[in-house]
């Protein structure tokens, strides 16, 4: 099993951009809800959902979070803001992972034909060694049947 993720990730550059597109997302869910409060005319409910409404948005991303690469790292792993890193180049990772596979494909050829090569050099040797043992026989059987006369010719 290779080890990359079956399932790609969600990939953001910084950490600001991350938190840019929960408030974007969050934005247009509380927007909606007051158009559909609106719609139904209901619009004094909207401090009753919203603590439903927080309680899912934060669900939301905290599921979303696994999935999720900022500047090429996993959430998963330990980040020190203080650390100094420098930008992540995902068409580079998707090359290096290009090549990988690429080499992998090569690797099951060279495996495979190790396995078949080989009795197939022995079969094409075989048929040129009986191609050439049948001419051998056949060359005996005409110097046997022409004895040279005299002259350095055959019978006759």
């Amino acid at each position: 099993m290779d080890a990359r993720e079956d399932l790609p990730k969600i990939s953001v550059e910084t950490e600001q951009d991350w938190r840019r597109l929960q408030r974007n997302i969050s934005t247009a869910f509380l927007d909606r809800l007051d158009l559909e409060l609106e719609s139904q005319s209901v619009s004094q409910d909207r401090e009753s959902f919203m603590p439903h409404i927080n309680q899912f948005l934060d669900t939301l991303f905290a599921i979303t979070r696994p999935n999720l690469r900022i500047n090429g790292r996993t959430t998963e792993e330990p980040y020190d803001a203080d650390e100094e890193m420098e930008p992540f180049d995902e068409a580079l990772d998707r090359h290096i992972w290009s090549l990988s596979d690429q080499r992998l494909k090569w690797d099951r050829e060279i495996g495979s034909r190790r396995r078949t090569r080989p009795t197939e050099v022995e079969a094409l040797v075989q048929g040129v060694y009986t191609q050439h043992h049948g001419v051998d026989m056949d060359i005996d059987a005409n110097q046997e049947s022409c004895l040279p006369g005299l002259d350095g010719t055959c019978g006759g």
